[in-house]
């Protein structure tokens, strides 16, 4: 295995593990569908800006993992489709650049969450009723906000460390 793609390894692992754990130990539960609002996208964000669309993995894992973990095991296959398009969005979209406009992280990250919030209403109207779903909208989309938060907070941080430029340099490579 080369230098570079071992990196990557563990620097998946890494986000994985802080997906998971900003996923379960930041929440607070939304009691209309027994869901919970939680600081997660934020870090698939990140791992986006530094390994690409290798975050779609990420996300998937992280997050699903944190469901599986925490007892919302019925929401764990969704999750781990949902905030697996995420991660790869944000992974392919911050690939063609070196993600040092906000506006445009921002504008990524909200397209990101738009996918998330949609994901989560269609599964919910068919687990719960559309009267839950849609209570469910509003406590998603504030999670939403705190992961574009979080992840216009990391851009700049992640932009200087040396990690992410090998990462980036990897990612364009494959």
């Amino acid at each position: 295995m080369k230098s570079n793609q071992v990196k990557r390894l563990a620097y998946a692992g890494l986000f994985t593990a802080l997906v998971t754990v900003a996923t379960m130990f930041f929440k607070l539960p939304v009691p209309i569908t027994n869901g919970y609002v939680n600081l997660g996208d934020g870090f698939i964000f990140a791992a986006g800006m530094v390994l690409g669309p290798l975050a779609g993995v990420v996300g998937a894992v992280g997050s699903a993992l944190a469901d599986l973990l925490a007892g919302y095991v019925h929401y764990a296959i969704v999750t781990f489709f949902i905030k697996g398009a995420m991660g790869l969005l944000v992974g392919y979209a911050l690939k063609k650049y070196d993600f040092s406009n906000l506006i445009k992280n921002c504008l990524i990250f909200l397209v990101a969450e738009i996918i998330m919030v949609g994901g989560y209403f269609i599964f919910e109207c068919f687990y719960y009723d559309v009267a839950a779903a849609l209570g469910a909208v509003l406590p998603n989309a504030v999670q939403g906000v705190f992961g574009i938060i979080i992840g216009a907070i990391c851009a700049p941080v992640l932009r200087r460390l040396p990690l992410s430029k090998e990462a980036a340099e990897a990612v364009k490579k494959n």
